[in-house]
Order: C-alpha cells, then structure tokens, then sequence
C-alpha cells in the first residue's frame, strides 16, 4: 500500500511568500501615495472652512472683508483652536494658516511649509485663499464671492 503524505512542498510555500512579499511591496507604495492625497484633500477642505469664516465676516462687516487672517480665524469653530494642518497636526498662525500682507493675483502661499492656508486681501474688497500641498501650492484658489 502507497501513502500519500498531505502538505505542501517547500517550494510551493516559498512561491507564496514571494507572491505575498509583492503585495505587500505594492500595497505600501500604495498606502504612501494615498496618505498623501488624503492630507491634500483635507487641506483643500481646510481652505473651504476658511473661506466660510470670510463669507462670514463679510456679512457681519457690511460687505468688508477683514484685513487680516486672524480675524477671519477668530470666526472659525471654537476660534479656530479645531483647525489644523493636515500635514503636520498643529493649530494657529504660522502652522495652520498664515497672513498674505502683500495682495497679488494670483496668489501664492508664500510657504514652504505642507498644508498652510494662505488668506490675502485687497484693501478689504476682496481675499483670495491658496494653500501650500505636500511639494508645491494647490492649483485651487478660493476667491472672495461678492
């Protein structure tokens, strides 16, 4: 009588680690690249929540934007102390968002810093709203609605 022993080769279980071990190359190459684009798109929500808070202004001021950013971050949610940098988890001026002092069109973030919301004005008539992505600014400018 022939016995069969059930089981597998040691080459049948080296090809399935192989298999698993390109996967996993893949799926980390992957997870990389989609925290990246995760972090953009939060960033890009930031900008909305920071244009909000000027629409805002702009309605309790009579149609007048505020001059600067920390005026409009003293509108946002618990004044601001909840909106942070998608990058690197911090809050306030300088971390999260930052003043454009100087008005040009358009505008830039003027940051080297990742996830930056940038707000400029134009003698209180109109702001524009740009932010810094993971390498360069957002090709998305946020723009003063009145």
């Amino acid at each position: 009588m022939i016995r069969r022993c059930a089981g597998f080769t040691l080459v049948e279980l080296l090809i399935a680690v192989v298999i698993v071990g390109i996967l996993a190359a893949m799926a980390i190459a992957n997870y990389g690249a989609m925290q990246k684009r995760a972090r953009e798109a939060s960033t890009k929500s930031n900008m909305h929540t920071f244009q909000l808070a000027a629409e805002d202004y702009g309605v309790r001021y009579s149609s007048v934007y505020a001059t600067d950013a920390s005026q409009v971050a003293a509108l946002l949610p618990q004044s601001g102390s909840l909106f942070y940098n998608a990058f690197f988890k911090t809050t306030g001026s300088g971390e999260a968002w930052s003043d454009q002092g100087t008005w040009a069109r358009p505008l830039t973030s003027g940051s080297t810093r990742s996830g930056i919301v940038a707000y400029g004005d134009s003698a209180a008539a109109r702001y524009q709203i740009v932010s810094r992505g993971a390498t360069a600014d957002l090709s998305l400018i946020l723009t003063s609605g009145q």
